[in-house]
């Protein structure tokens, strides 16, 4: 896994998210997360075409929870959280993470996404070049199958 590439994984399979405006409305998003019960992930671009930011499920999530019930009851969330999702406008106010702690480089291992996706609990991750466009997306079950073949090879050269 260490010396296996990011690009040489993400296009084994379709994609599992979206690229919207950074600046669509809440309620977009929220149609395009209902319309679509497979998908995974919303990315973010700003008016260049460049990634801004990554919203899923999670933050839906807490951002109804807050919008309804005021966070009551979710003593996990940071003053900052409320603050952001309580006074959200737009797509862009959902993020939780910095772009660049959640996307990968083509050249980035295995190792690097694997790691990314447990510190940030996601389970799809956008593929950027070096100047930061999406150039599709990297999700567990890809990494899953290349693991599996990788351990059939090993099986087979130990045969």
């Amino acid at each position: 896994m260490n010396s296996v590439s990011v690009g040489e994984v993400y296009k084994l399979d379709g994609t599992a998210s979206e690229q919207i405006s950074q600046d669509e409305s809440i309620e977009f998003v929220i149609n395009r997360f209902a319309e679509n019960p497979g998908l995974r992930a919303i990315f973010l671009v700003n008016v260049n075409n460049r990634f801004s930011g990554l919203i899923t499920r999670g933050n839906l999530l807490r951002y109804i929870h807050l919008q309804v019930y005021g966070g009551q009851g979710r003593p996990d969330l940071t003053i900052s959280e409320l603050y952001r999702y309580i006074h959200a406008k737009n797509a862009l106010d959902l993020v939780s993470e910095p772009p660049q702690h959640v996307s990968l480089k083509e050249t980035d291992t295995l190792k690097t996404a694997l790691e990314m996706m447990m510190d940030y609990e996601l389970d799809v991750l956008p593929v950027v070049d070096k100047q930061n466009r999406i150039l599709g997306d990297l999700r567990l079950s890809e990494i899953l199958v290349k693991t599996i073949e990788l351990g059939k090879e090993l099986n087979a050269h130990n045969e």
